[in-house]
């Protein structure tokens, strides 16, 4: 049986682009720090690099909840579709 999605606004979907890419940039930034530590040691102030680390997920996490909190909206509200596909559409 299909499941129900919220159906959301287009501006709801616009923000994911922003939180994507910002979302690549920062998995980036932490691969090359690992590669960074490994290589040559982890900086002599740690803390302020994990905050740092922290400082710039959590508008990202932010984002990405707010967007799950609109869905979730849309959803109890019932402003939701079933997407189906015909058997000539699944080939």
């Amino acid at each position: 049986m299909a499941k129900p999605y919220p159906i959301l606004p287009a501006s709801i979907l616009d923000e994911l682009h922003g939180l994507n890419c910002a979302l690549g940039t920062y998995q980036f930034m932490v691969e090359s720090s690992i590669r960074r530590i490994c290589t040559e040691g982890a900086p002599t102030d740690f803390e302020s690099f994990l905050h740092g680390l922290d400082d710039m997920f959590r508008p990202l996490l932010e984002g990405f909840q707010g967007i799950e909190s609109q869905a979730s909206a849309f959803r109890q509200m019932g402003v939701v579709g079933i997407c189906t596909l015909s058997d000539s559409d699944q080939e």
